[in-house]
């Protein structure tokens, strides 16, 4: 199956779940989130990008959409000065009653990713990794 053809069917799968707000984390340069908005995806999106010239990338990606957020830090286990647990960011990025997508770039990265979900990784409807993996029902 073609990446396009990928894409394509996690969109269907978004639509099917309900899908309102898609967690970008490793944003790099927006390709994930631009590939969305080509293939219909018209919900919110907030990447994590820690890194400067990937970050520009993604920010560069979203300039014009108003739907779409841009957050200077990665997400992983614990926090540091460039990375947050997603647990204490919750509150500021998921609005009540969305249901989530968590997208992670790079598959060993997921499990230290859903550590800091703590008590909120039972609230993400999908979770993917990388761009060739199809989405997991959560």
């Amino acid at each position: 199956m073609t990446g396009l053809g990928r894409m394509r069917e996690l969109v269907r799968q978004i639509a099917h779940c309900e899908i309102d707000l898609v967690l970008d984390s490793g944003g790099q340069d927006g390709a994930f989130g631009r590939a969305l908005r080509r293939r219909g995806y018209r919900g919110r999106i907030v990447s994590f990008e820690p890194f400067g010239g990937a970050r520009a990338g993604v920010r560069r990606a979203a300039a014009r959409d108003l739907d779409w957020r841009v957050l200077p830090y990665a997400l992983g286990h614990r926090d540091r000065a460039w990375m947050r647990r997603l647990d204490g960011l919750w509150e500021d990025v998921v609005a009540p009653g969305e249901r989530v997508l968590l997208q992670v770039e790079s598959a060993p990265e997921l499990p230290q990713v859903l550590a800091g979900a703590g008590e909120f990784g039972d609230d993400l409807a999908l979770v993917r990794t990388g761009v060739a993996r199809p989405a997991v029902f959560a």
